[in-house]
């Protein structure tokens, strides 16, 4: 799809090498390209948060793909969104409308000069997207960028331990490329999202966001109604999540094993948020709603089943707890352990 882009918009990628120079302005355009998935946008969102604090008057735009464009809605540092559709349009690659939406986006794309164009994505068409815009691109160097063919398209690339944290790669990319250095803190910026929800549960509950999917991530069923139980002994409700009919079907199995436990409606991400924002606590396996509720600042306890939690582990002020790693299931033992532990810190 790649390719035919680049025939029909014509041109070539990015501009003559040397990169960012000068002194940057008070008030420069900085664009993120950060086009999915749902947990890599949240693991970019300090970013918007750091930018914010060096530069507060600045415009800050980021291209998301359509069906995430909420998430960075929710960051106040966000001036404006500028929708993309490559996993639809690739679908329908040879339609007509299709050619029309990719030239709205990039008339869209090239309304503004920006002074730094950062692009944590690092792949083909993220840099396809780079080349469009108006202004130097950054991007990790061949150490940290997923496609080395990417490589070329970039004004300027920078070299990053490669055994950081992906939050921490992306909040140093965006500091050496804007010529500042990030803080310790991280700042997530969305907290309590004011959108009803009139099926939450009442009380204290916890979200036991069981889906992911690859099932080599999954945590078995038996050790979420045991978690279940336990919490319902400590006077903690559970609700689960689903975005599946085959995940709503096993979030019920497992809801009907577990007294007093509840099932949400389908979510959109802005619900999810909500809901978030509201768990007094969330236990999830490695999928993007774990992410989110660590963003909105909710005691989380991710459980990586055959992922790496040292890569994209949960981070923040809050309690937050990283279980297990590649094919190492955590224990339900473990689990509870750190649910406890969040539990009292909330109560004390």
């Amino acid at each position: 799809m790649i390719a035919a882009v680049y025939q029909v918009c014509q041109g070539t990628i990015g501009t003559p090498p040397g990169g960012l120079s000068g002194t940057m302005p008070r008030m420069p355009n900085i664009l993120l390209v950060r086009m999915s998935s749902m947990g890599d946008l949240i693991h970019t969102l300090p970013v918007v948060s750091d930018l914010r604090a060096h530069f507060p008057d600045a415009r800050i735009d980021w291209v998301a793909e359509e069906q995430y464009v909420e998430l960075p809605a929710l960051h106040p540092g966000v001036s404006h969104i500028l929708p993309i559709a490559i996993r639809r349009w690739r679908k329908r690659l040879w339609s007509r409308v299709v050619w029309q939406e990719i030239r709205t986006f990039l008339d869209q794309l090239q309304q503004v000069r920006y002074d730094a164009i950062i692009d944590p994505q690092g792949l083909l068409k993220s840099a396809w997207v780079c080349g469009r815009a108006r202004g130097p691109s950054c991007a990790f160097d061949r150490s940290n960028i997923r496609d080395r063919f990417a490589l070329p398209f970039y004004d300027r690339t920078f070299a990053i331990p490669t055994g950081d944290h992906v939050i921490t790669k992306n909040r140093k990319l965006a500091g050496l490329a804007l010529g500042y250095t990030p803080e310790a803190a991280i700042h997530y910026g969305i907290r309590n999202v004011d959108h009803a929800l009139p099926w939450l549960p009442q009380g204290r509950f916890a979200a036991l966001l069981t889906n992911t999917a690859r099932a080599a991530k999954e945590w078995p069923e038996a050790h979420w109604i045991t978690l279940g139980q336990q919490l319902h002994t400590a006077g903690i409700r559970s609700l689960f999540t689903w975005g599946s009919e085959p995940e709503r079907v096993r979030s019920e199995r497992l809801a009907a094993a577990i007294p007093d436990a509840q099932v949400a409606p389908r979510l959109t991400l802005l619900d999810a948020t909500a809901m978030l924002s509201h768990a007094t606590l969330a236990v999830g396996v490695d999928t993007g709603f774990t992410h989110i509720a660590n963003a909105v600042e909710t005691p989380t306890i991710a459980l990586f089943c055959d992922s790496d939690p040292n890569h994209a582990g949960v981070m923040g002020d809050q309690y937050v707890a990283n279980l297990g790693g590649v094919q190492v299931q955590p224990t339900v033992a473990q689990v509870w352990q750190h649910a406890s532990a969040a539990l009292a810190r909330i109560t004390s």
